[in-house]
């Protein structure tokens, strides 16, 4: 998948993804200290869940009126409600959303590392491979975990941010991206995180050492 050279004209462009709660933000953070600069996905898409968005009346269309909050923002709790535990409604969420967070997202991308050709530009993308978006960066990186340690991180975080989830609702979120061993077949770099911070640190580190490498 590489397709990156070390005489490169340009700055780096890095796919980080992976499942739900393997820590791809964790792992795209730790490289934004080291100087690394984030694009996240899901804050695009976030956007696209506004009141001003240029999608608003698609999504009403597909999901419904019942979907908007009082500031005519798009609610997430009852849109996930109805696309986590339907794989259709899902795939039209997808095809709504999904070009436009590519479009933007990769223009971000692409602008940064023309500007300045020692850059490392972070697209911090859950759905890269899914969004058959994974061909144009430089380099994908895989955070991984095992089924049961991404169901016991998920739960833990629901109840620490105030919005508990069943283990029935976890399951179904989980279900609903591609399994992280079918991810990794997509990898350049792949980061094991099922172990303590200390390991994973060094696998961060490993990975910068690779990208500083490849900066040419």
């Amino acid at each position: 998948m590489e397709t990156a050279t070390t005489d490169r004209p340009r700055g780096i462009i890095v796919g980080i993804t992976g499942g739900i709660a393997c820590g791809k933000t964790t792992v795209s953070n730790l490289l934004a200290e080291k100087g690394a600069i984030q694009i996240n996905a899901d804050e695009i898409g976030h956007q696209l869940l506004k009141a001003d968005s240029p999608v608003i009346g698609e999504l009403t269309d597909a999901f419904g009126q019942d979907i908007l909050e009082a500031s005519g923002d798009v609610s997430r709790k009852k849109l996930g409600a109805i696309v986590f535990k339907d794989k259709a409604a899902r795939e039209r969420l997808n095809s709504i959303l999904h070009p436009l967070i590519i479009e933007r997202s990769r223009g971000q991308a692409r602008q940064l590392v023309t500007e300045d050709p020692t850059c490392i530009v972070l697209l911090d993308a859950p759905l890269l491979i899914e969004a058959g978006a994974y061909d144009t960066v430089d380099l994908i990186v895989v955070v991984a975990a095992t089924p049961e340690t991404q169901l016991r991180r998920t739960l833990e975080r629901s109840v620490a941010h105030g919005r508990p989830l069943t283990e029935t609702e976890v399951q179904a979120r989980i279900d609903s991206q591609m399994p992280v061993k079918e991810k990794v077949k997509y990898a350049d770099v792949v980061i094991e995180n099922d172990g303590t911070s200390e390991e994973l640190y060094r696998q961060v580190d490993a990975l910068w050492e690779k990208l500083q490498r490849r900066e040419g």
